[in-house]
């Protein structure tokens, strides 16, 4: 079976809704073998022990849309790029509270509540980076993360650790988060706004801004030729590869 073949079966199941029992045959296809559609059923992820379980419920298909993301990691399809990619940028289609085009996500993304996490068109994730969307995260068009960023949406009582305040998370068209930068609940990352690698961001940054440093404190304007944004190459790989030109 080639490459696009085995990509097409399985969007083809994700198309008439990962059912358990079409998950079992995606999951195979991936090299999952020995499950059933019962068992599929009985699988119980992070977000159902959550406080939230309850207010953000997962349907089966969205579970199953879940285990599918996480298993492709576990696996040497997910660091096959001509496989990989558009099948996150399907899974994300379906399973995200919404999904533009041109969606690249890298090896080792992970996620919470992705029924309540919105991105607009060719927005980009790289390696490592964790999305905790219990309190709401949105992404405008071509917004990027870089490798092994963090974004909290909720906070924790100190003395009730299942008390939590949820606040979201915006990050602007054209924003850049640059490695390993955290950013905390209740931030707006304005349009064109750039968080230097290793910040924790505990404020909004203003559009064009570059913020660093722990906290993150504005330093400059952004960097870049002209005024005209759709001009401003911020696609994550050569080529423009699997995003909308």
């Amino acid at each position: 079976m080639t490459t696009k073949e085995r990509l097409d079966k399985i969007c083809a199941l994700i198309d008439s809704g990962l059912t358990s029992k079409n998950a079992v045959q995606a999951l195979a296809l991936i090299g999952f073998d020995g499950l059933d559609a019962e068992e599929m059923k009985s699988f119980r992820l992070w977000n159902d022990y959550m406080p939230l379980a309850d207010e953000l419920p997962y349907t089966e298909a969205q579970r199953n849309l879940h285990i599918l993301w996480d298993c492709l990691d576990k696996t040497p399809y997910g660091m096959n790029c001509d496989f990989a990619i558009p099948l996150r940028c399907a899974i994300a289609k379906k399973l995200f509270k919404k999904c533009g085009d041109g969606f690249v996500a890298n090896e080792g993304c992970k996620f919470n509540f992705a029924n309540n996490i919105e991105i607009g068109e060719n927005v980009s994730w790289n390696s490592g980076c964790y999305i905790d969307a219990k309190g709401g995260v949105k992404m405008g068009d071509f917004a990027m993360l870089t490798e092994n960023v963090t974004i909290f949406t909720h906070s924790h009582s100190e003395h009730d650790h299942m008390a939590r305040t949820y606040t979201p998370v915006e990050i602007g068209d054209y924003a850049k988060i640059y490695t390993a930068a955290t950013i905390l609940p209740g931030v707006k990352i304005g349009k064109g706004g750039i968080v230097a690698t290793g910040a924790i961001v505990t404020k909004s940054v203003d559009e064009f801004t570059l913020v660093a440093g722990i906290p993150a404190k504005p330093m400059r304007k952004r960097n870049f030729d002209g005024e005209d944004l759709a001009k401003m190459n911020q696609y994550m790989m050569k080529d423009k590869a699997f995003q909308k030109k």
